[in-house]
C-alpha cells in the first residue's frame, strides 16, 4: 500500500505515515500522467480522495480500464467512479447528488475511522458516573483553525460560569494569546496545547468535547465522547443537521453567532451549561455515539474494494 500525493503538513500526519511505513510518492494532477503511473504500477484500482483533482482524472483512469473509488462528502464532486465512499454522516437519501445507478457506501456504518481513534475508543458498556472533580472539556477546531474558532468557543464555555478543567488546542500563537487573555471564573482552569497526533487520547479522557461540525465528529462519536458542535462554514451545515437530527450531539449554532453578543450566544452558553451540569446527559450522548459509529467502517469499505476488483473475474 502507498500514497500518491502530498502530505507535507501537519507534522503529526507526516509522523504517522512514517510510523506506519506508508510510502508517499509523487501524485500528479494531470490525468494523463496519473493514468500512466497507474499503468506502470499495474494497478487494478485507484482510490481518489481530493478536492483538487479534476473529473478528467477519474475519466482517464476508467477509460484505461482501471477501477476508481472516490472518497467524497455528500456529492460526487463530478468524479466518475465505480464506487463512491460518502463520508457524510447520517443515513439520508442522497437524492440526485450521485450519478444514477452509482454504487455508494455511506452512513455511519462506513465511517473511515483510523487506528489511533479505534485504540482510544471507549467500550460502549463503560460505566459513567458523576465526577467529583470539575468536568474536563476539550476544545479544538482542526489542525489549522483558519477561522479562529477555539477562542470563540472557549469564551462561550467560560461564560457558563461552571467549574471546569479546559484543554484548548491552539493552531497558532495568535490563538494561544487570545485564549490566554480570556478571564476565568472560580474553579475554571484553562490549558492551551498545540495540535498533536495524541488528540484521540485527549478526547477519550474528556467529559465533553466542543468542536466544528466536520468529519472529526465521527471519530469522537466512535471514541464515545459527549460532543457539542459548531458550524464554521456553510459547507458544514449538512453534517451539523445530520448528527443533530440523529440525536448524537448538542448543537451550538454557528461560529458567527457565538462570536457576537446576542440571542445566538446566549442559547449556545445555555446549551453548554446544561451539558456541564448533567453528567447523565453526557453519558447518554456517549452511549449513542459508540452505538452508532462502531469503528468497523474501514473493514467494510476494504471488503467492498476487494469485491469490486474480483467481480470481473467471476
Amino acid at each position: 500500500m502507498f500514497l500518491l500525493g502530498r502530505a507535507e503538513s501537519p507534522a503529526w500526519l507526516r509522523a504517522q505515515l512514517t510510523e506506519q511505513g506508508l510510502p508517499v510518492l509523487h501524485g500528479p494532477d494531470d490525468p494523463d500522467e496519473l493514468t500512466a503511473i497507474a499503468r506502470d504500477m499495474a494497478l487494478d484500482l485507484m482510490v481518489l480522495d481530493s478536492n483538487r483533482l479534476t473529473p478528467e482524472c477519474s475519466r482517464a483512469l476508467r477509460a484505461a480500464g482501471i477501477l476508481v473509488a472516490a472518497v467524497v462528502d455528500g456529492t460526487a464532486r463530478a468524479q466518475e467512479a465505480d464506487l463512491y465512499v460518502d463520508q457524510s454522516p447520517g443515513e439520508r437519501d442522497i437524492g440526485t447528488s450521485f450519478p444514477e445507478g452509482a454504487c455508494r457506501l455511506g452512513g455511519y456504518r462506513h465511517a473511515l475511522i483510523r487506528d489511533a481513534v479505534l485504540s482510544a475508543a471507549r467500550h460502549p458498556a463503560r460505566r459513567v458516573v458523576e465526577p467529583a472533580a470539575p468536568p474536563h472539556v476539550l476544545c479544538f477546531f482542526g489542525a489549522t483553525d483558519p477561522y479562529g474558532g477555539v477562542p470563540v468557543a472557549v469564551r462561550a464555555l467560560l461564560a457558563t460560569g461552571m467549574p471546569m478543567r479546559l484543554t484548548a488546542v491552539a493552531a497558532e500563537p495568535r490563538l494561544t494569546r487570545e485564549v490566554e487573555a480570556l478571564p476565568t471564573g472560580v474553579e475554571q482552569r484553562v490549558e492551551v496545547v498545540e495540535p498533536a497526533g495524541q488528540l484521540p487520547e485527549l478526547a477519550r479522557n474528556a467529559d465533553l468535547v466542543v468542536t466544528a461540525a466536520g468529519s472529526s465528529v465521527l471519530d469522537l462519536l466512535c471514541i464515545g465522547c459527549a460532543v457539542a458542535v459548531v458550524t464554521v462554514t456553510a459547507s458544514q451545515q449538512r453534517v451539523y443537521e445530520a448528527v443533530l437530527d440523529d440525536g448524537l450531539v448538542v448543537g451550538l449554532g454557528s461560529l458567527g453567532g457565538l462570536r457576537e453578543s446576542g440571542a445566538a450566544l446566549d442559547e449556545g452558553v445555555a446549551a453548554l451549561h446544561g451539558l456541564l451540569t448533567h453528567g447523565a446527559v453526557r453519558a447518554e450522548l456517549a452511549r449513542r455515539g459508540t452505538a452508532t459509529v462502531d469503528g468497523r467502517g474501514c473493514s467494510r469499505v476494504a471488503q467492498a474494494l476487494i469485491d469490486l476488483i474480483d467481480a470481473p473475474k467471476r
